[in-house]
């Protein structure tokens, strides 16, 4: 008798575990593309993914560390995420075809939301000779991760001023490796497109005396448009203690055509994830501060997905002509 119980019981919770195995396989996976985990970017989409698992009977969300901006591009491309942020002027040039995207349009891209503020930061020693991205010429300068889009804002900064990866030692990096690098005094200088107060920046200066560049050359801003000047408020960082002036762009949420999401899912999602803000907004100061639902379509220049469309109007936004599919 007990051998038949027990048999029973061993069937029983067969069975349940396998019901769950199959409600689970009945969930859609998605993995969300984020950046580097040093930053605000990747925390964020971690608890983002949570809040859609908590709140859908439909999905099953994981967020993933990338090389962010071109990384994620190319992975939304090729249907190895769903989701994924970029900075907007390389969605941009992605979705146009231009730039290093001449050849290989992207044209499927679609966005969702605006999320942080990416600021262009340019940080030397405290005691440093250098004064201006003029003054990069032979010097030992960090410039990115390959791929990064900070990595290809260090291009056009460098162009703008007149020079290129032939005229500085480029050292092709990781956030926190640049961080480390420049504490120990193996590079000069390094250029970094993060929020502010990412935890990488802090933590160099919380234990290293900096000294920030400006982006303040009017060139600069005429010949790149889709970025604009803002000042990094004086005392942002330990012994910053005067504002700076650089290029941000807006880093924006995608997803693409290919990855085959109905209007109605993408419309699920962005109200779990609007809805539930407060189960995300304070992974991070600048999440908390400045990914909003007011500001959910500024600084994006690229088309909505369909079901963004449908989900902002019925939240009362006026959708501009340029982002309606």
């Amino acid at each position: 008798m007990k051998r038949i119980i027990s048999l029973v019981f061993v069937i029983s919770l067969l069975t349940i575990l396998m019901g769950g195995i199959v409600l689970a396989e009945d969930k859609r996976g998605i993995t969300i593309g984020t950046a580097g985990t040093s930053g605000a970017l990747y925390p964020m989409g971690v608890a983002m993914a949570q809040t859609i698992n908590n709140h859908t009977e439909n999905f099953m969300a994981n967020a993933a560390a990338s090389g962010a901006s071109l990384e994620n591009i190319r992975n939304l491309s090729q249907n190895r995420i769903d989701w994924g942020i970029s900075q907007n002027e390389v969605a941009y040039f992605a979705y146009n075809g231009i730039d290093q995207y001449k050849g290989h349009q992207v044209e499927e891209l679609r966005a969702l939301f605006s999320t942080l503020v990416s600021w262009v930061q340019i940080f030397t020693s405290a005691d440093s000779e250098i004064e201006s991205v003029a003054d990069f010429k032979d010097k030992r300068i960090g410039v990115g991760a390959p791929g990064s889009g900070g990595e290809l804002a260090s291009r056009k900064i460098l162009k703008s001023y007149g020079l290129s990866y032939d005229d500085i030692q480029p050292e092709y990096i990781s956030d926190t490796e640049m961080v480390n690098a420049l504490r120990d005094g193996t590079i000069d200088a390094f250029i970094i497109t993060h929020p502010l107060k990412s935890a990488a920046l802090l933590d160099l200066t919380s234990s290293f005396d900096v000294k920030m560049i400006e982006l303040a050359d009017d060139k600069f801003y005429q010949d790149y448009p889709y970025y604009t000047m803002k000042e990094i408020p004086a005392g942002t960082y330990n012994n910053v203690d005067k504002p700076i002036r650089t290029a941000t762009s807006a880093v924006v949420m995608y997803t693409t055509t290919t990855a085959n999401f109905s209007e109605d899912e993408i419309y699920e999602l962005l109200n779990v994830i609007w809805s539930h803000r407060d189960e995300w907004k304070d992974t991070h100061a600048a999440v908390n501060k400045y990914v909003t639902l007011e500001t959910a379509l500024d600084g994006i220049s690229t088309p909505l997905h369909p079901g963004a469309v449908k989900y902002y109007q019925d939240n009362g936004f006026e959708i501009p002509e340029n982002l309606i599919p």
